[in-house]
């Protein structure tokens, strides 16, 4: 699956039931610490789906080998395995494992550690820069970081939603990706910590474009370093840069 089968998966009303499709936290008026400006609740899933994975290896090998095909790696099936598990994991890590797989883990300790794996996947909301964000982290394959995903749908309406992406691979460094959909138009802007060869980012404007042309849609793509630290949802911001 490339790129271009991907795009039609990214207009707004999608992408809005996509990562709405969780339920999420409702935040109370006690929650000013934890999702206030400069604030984050949101767990890391990789611990606790990577004990799953171990533990899946040893009791349900074919269970683990179908769970692990089910998650996004840093390769060129990153959209296609990050689509499949947000929709895998819908209703919650039970139902990305399979009942019966589920069930056999679930005997061992009352499920608790399935519990903590829905826990650390749900969205949350959170502040940032005054505006309020539905964040969710999904586990990398065979990564110890993973991504943390934003969605804001503007102003309540549903025909406009931003939405960011951001991880820190080892070897690429802290990435941002955020983009700004309509009915007819995206907008996207790439924020590395590292910059890419000419030819790199001449092929990244060029794919983009085809994928606008294939979608009949319009937009721009921006590509340039981030600001002078680590931008993002999950600690408090660093430059104006950011969203």
């Amino acid at each position: 699956m490339t790129a271009r089968d991907l795009a039609p998966q990214l207009a707004p009303g999608v992408l809005a039931a996509r990562f709405g499709a969780v339920p999420a936290r409702t935040p109370g008026p006690d929650d000013g610490a934890g999702f206030g400006p400069g604030g984050s609740d949101v767990p890391d899933p990789g611990g606790p789906i990577r004990r799953l994975l171990d533990l899946l290896d040893t009791l349900v090998p074919a269970g683990a080998v179908l769970a692990r095909g089910g998650m996004p790696r840093c390769d060129s099936t990153f959209g296609a395995g990050l689509a499949l598990f947000l929709a895998a994991t819908a209703e919650g890590c039970r139902g990305w494992l399979g009942a019966d797989v589920a069930a056999r883990l679930a005997a061992l300790d009352d499920g608790l550690l399935i519990d903590e794996c829905d826990d650390a996947l749900t969205p949350r909301f959170q502040w940032v820069d005054g505006r309020q964000w539905r964040v969710s982290r999904v586990p990398l394959l065979d990564s110890a970081t993973s991504l943390l995903c934003a969605i804001r749908v503007e102003d309540g309406l549903a025909d406009r939603v931003t939405l960011v992406l951001q991880a820190a691979p080892p070897r690429l460094g802290p990435v941002q990706l955020m983009a700004t959909a309509t009915a007819h138009h995206v907008d996207a802007t790439l924020r590395l910590a590292t910059g890419l060869p000419s030819a790199a980012l001449a092929d990244l404007h060029e794919s983009f474009l085809a994928v606008l042309a294939d979608c009949r849609l319009e937009g721009a793509l921006t590509v340039g370093p981030l600001a002078d630290s680590w931008l993002g949802l999950d600690a408090p911001l660093a430059s104006d840069l950011a969203l």
